[in-house]
């Protein structure tokens, strides 16, 4: 029996002759968690899921694209139980044992009756790859983002799988972001569970580009159950495995803001020296979030007068502003409450005109740190969102 994850897409019925879903295999051996959307209008699918991963361990995965079956009520919860029960009698299992999960357009219901007619026709092989897999779940995202990686840890190799989307409503607490992620080791649930918070955090959880939260958010980590001889209660390979996994979902995440709706620059935002983290995130999350700044990200205006009112304007974060520094692209801006005497406009419109900028602020009020990607906000943010659903 293997126990490899493997992989099926196909069409069932949602986009026509297009490929619109992915099953996922999961092994009998395998561990399996998950982080989902805080939103309050969860979407059907989410909520099933949660119910389910709670009673059982999952063996298959379905995702569609092009319909979120969110805000669709009794009717919505009800086509979703309708596929992970088709799933389950296909493949001979608990239908407790299938988590479903959506993306795609809000407030419209499933075609279920195609859906049913497409499963049931289907022959499902599992040869897929986790290329196509990263295709089939695209929405309004430009291009697919997929990742393996192989490192080693006590001379045994291992392999990360990996695929997301996303590209609008992307906000703290994932967005509208979808990720599945394949790792061939043999992790408990409470090693899994402790696993995909820290990295989700530092990664998923770190990027905005809209200020914009979904209603089907979620990122699935599977442990396959492979290489049962290393240990992760030794310290040193767990941390060396939550590393390699930071570093793989930060960069999916990167890919992210890079395919931002309408987005022609990544940008970093590192808050310094804050009272406390939840200080630091705040200022670097209302940043990001300002749409005064991220259109004079796109213009490479060096207007760097709105970074400093926006911060001005958060009255519950502890700093005295005459020690606050700011630097763009690593050139001193703003000190002392006054533009740097250091500071030339003309080479700093230069310097944001590049594909990445970078906004290092320093609230010199304690030792604390947080860091975050987003985009710019540019004329096709606004096209793409104007005419979503037309």
């Amino acid at each position: 029996m293997s126990e490899k994850v493997l992989i099926e897409t196909l069409n069932i019925g949602i986009k026509n002759n297009h490929i619109d879903a992915v099953c996922f295999k999961i092994p009998a051996s395998a561990k399996t968690a998950m982080i989902t959307t805080k939103n309050k209008y969860a979407a059907a699918p989410v909520i099933l899921s949660r119910k389910n991963i709670l009673e059982s361990q999952p063996r298959y995965i379905l995702v569609n694209s092009g319909n979120a079956n969110a805000c669709t009520g009794k009717i919505g919860y009800s086509n979703s139980l309708k596929c992970t029960n088709l799933i389950s009698q296909k493949f001979n299992c608990k239908s407790s044992q299938v988590l479903l999960f959506s993306t795609g357009i809000i407030g419209r219901q499933l075609p279920i009756d195609k859906i049913e007619k497409k499963l049931n026709r289907h022959k499902f092989s599992f040869t897929s790859s986790w290329k196509s897999a990263s295709k089939a779940i695209m929405t309004t995202d430009k291009f697919n983002k997929c990742i393996s990686r192989s490192f080693l840890i006590n001379r045994k190799k291992i392999t990360i799988n990996a695929i997301c989307k996303g590209a609008g409503m992307i906000e703290p607490n994932m967005a509208t972001m979808l990720a599945f992620i394949s790792i061939d080791v043999n992790l408990n649930k409470r090693l899994l569970n402790k696993l995909i918070k820290e990295v989700n955090d530092i990664s998923f959880n770190a990027i905005s580009v809209d200020g914009e939260m979904s209603t089907n958010d979620s990122v699935v980590l599977i442990s396959t159950g492979e290489n049962k001889k290393t240990d992760f209660n030794i310290s040193s390979n767990y941390k060396k495995l939550s590393l390699e996994l930071s570093f793989l979902c930060q960069d999916l995440a990167k890919m992210i803001i890079k395919d931002g709706e309408g987005s022609t620059k990544v940008i970093t935002i590192n808050v310094h020296a804050s009272k406390n983290k939840a200080q630091a995130r705040s200022v670097a999350y209302s940043l990001a979030n300002s749409n005064l700044i991220k259109t004079a990200m796109f213009g490479a205006d060096p207007n760097w007068g709105r970074i400093i009112a926006r911060l001005g304007s958060l009255n519950h974060i502890d700093y005295k502003p005459e020690k606050v520094e700011l630097h763009i692209n690593k050139m001193l801006i703003f000190t002392g409450g006054i533009q740097s005497n250091k500071c030339n406009l003309k080479l700093l419109n230069k310097s944001m005109k590049k594909n990445e900028v970078v906004v290092d602020i320093f609230l010199n009020s304690g030792s604390s740190s947080h860091s975050l990607l987003t985009s710019d906000l540019s004329h096709e943010y606004v096209h793409i969102n104007s005419a979503y659903t037309t």
